[in-house]
């Protein structure tokens, strides 16, 4: 099963990523649109202890996006994605 986040458009996506036992450097963050157009590229912060975040600000359009983690980790190179949808409130 492929675990799916939704949230609101045109909110902050809080990506995270963990690195369970070994440093990892750099670590990028992008988002890409259904096109699999870049919509944005974020280096990750440390938190420490391995984990790390990225912000996205989401556009403001109901889509489907890609969050595509990259991590080199003793010269191997690891790609993790998340699939987001973006939803608009709909008002009566």
């Amino acid at each position: 099963m492929i675990n799916i986040l939704e949230k609101v458009a045109g909110t902050t996506l809080k990506a995270t990523w963990v690195s369970s036992g070994a440093s990892a450097g750099p670590i990028v963050s992008a988002l890409f649109d259904g096109n699999e157009s870049l919509v944005s590229s974020v280096t990750a912060t440390s938190s420490l202890n391995g984990f790390y975040y990225a912000l996205h600000l989401l556009p403001n359009t109901r889509a489907w996006y890609a969050n595509q983690w990259t991590a080199v980790i003793n010269a191997n190179t690891y790609v993790d994605r998340q699939f987001i949808k973006a939803v608009l409130p709909e008002v009566d």
